[in-house]
């Protein structure tokens, strides 16, 4: 993958007219806009707007998706203390503090699949925010889009990791309370994964809306859920582009 390319780079304004046509609708982009639309066959000629549309609408689906049905396995499930912090940033400071030595120590007598639980658990519990953001994920992402730019690849790739840990591998539920960080570390992740430059890391927690030591806690935790599967290449994000594509366009027709 390349860097940033002058088109795919620039600073987009949020109300451009490729952005609008997702933000006018939490559902999805109408699948008969021409201009700006999904073009599978070619990767490098989607706009970088269009596949943070796919993205956006996918991430609120799967979130939708696990309040729909309550009996899905959950990971994430771990008694928080009651909400003590004041903000409405993504992070609420350290909204659920986690040892360095926790991920390692599990009581005598677990087995490997109870360890294992125990673990994820953990990790899941690192983007739990207190209490659901009050900024909604479209303007969220719109954010993020607007003062740090990342590549088409970047969002298609977000998208793959996230399709792999909540729908293949189940290694954790996506929710309206984690779905945030769960993209914000996401996105670090893929572009240090795929693009040639990144940004500060001081500049992404900013806009993100975390401190610099969460960040990094996030893309660890993010890694470590995601197995450290990363590699992506053109193929495998022109597949993922179709099925954010069939995805998308079916369940936005039913849940409308």
């Amino acid at each position: 993958m390349t860097g940033y390319s002058s088109e795919g780079g620039a600073i987009h304004d949020p109300q451009s007219d490729v952005v609008s046509r997702w933000t006018q609708s939490d559902l999805g982009p109408a699948r008969e806009d021409k201009e700006g639309a999904l073009k599978s066959e070619d990767i490098d000629q989607m706009p970088p707007a269009s596949a943070l549309g796919l993205l956006c609408v996918y991430i609120e689906l799967l979130a939708k998706q696990t309040i729909d049905d309550l009996d899905d396995c959950r990971v994430d499930a771990i008694p928080l203390a009651k909400d003590r912090a004041q903000g409405d940033s993504v992070s609420s400071g350290e909204a659920t503090p986690v040892s360095g030595t926790e991920i390692h120590c599990c009581p005598a007598g677990y087995n490997d699949a109870g360890r294992d639980l125990i673990q994820l658990g953990i990790l899941s519990k690192r983007f739990l925010s207190k209490r659901v953001p009050s900024i909604a994920l479209k303007d969220y992402l719109l954010r993020l889009h607007r003062y740090c730019p990342m590549s088409t690849a970047v969002y298609l790739a977000t998208s793959m990791y996230l399709t792999r840990m909540v729908t293949v591998e189940r290694t954790i539920s996506l929710n309206h309370r984690n779905m945030h960080r769960l993209v914000l570390a996401g996105l670090r992740v893929a572009m240090k994964a795929l693009e040639d430059l990144s940004y500060p890391h001081s500049r992404i927690a900013k806009v993100g809306g975390v401190t610099e030591r969460e960040l990094s806690k996030l893309e660890i935790s993010f890694c470590f859920l995601a197995d450290f599967e990363l590699r992506v290449d053109v193929s495998m994000l022109t597949n993922q582009a179709r099925a954010l594509e069939k995805n998308v366009g079916y369940y936005g027709d039913i849940a409308s």
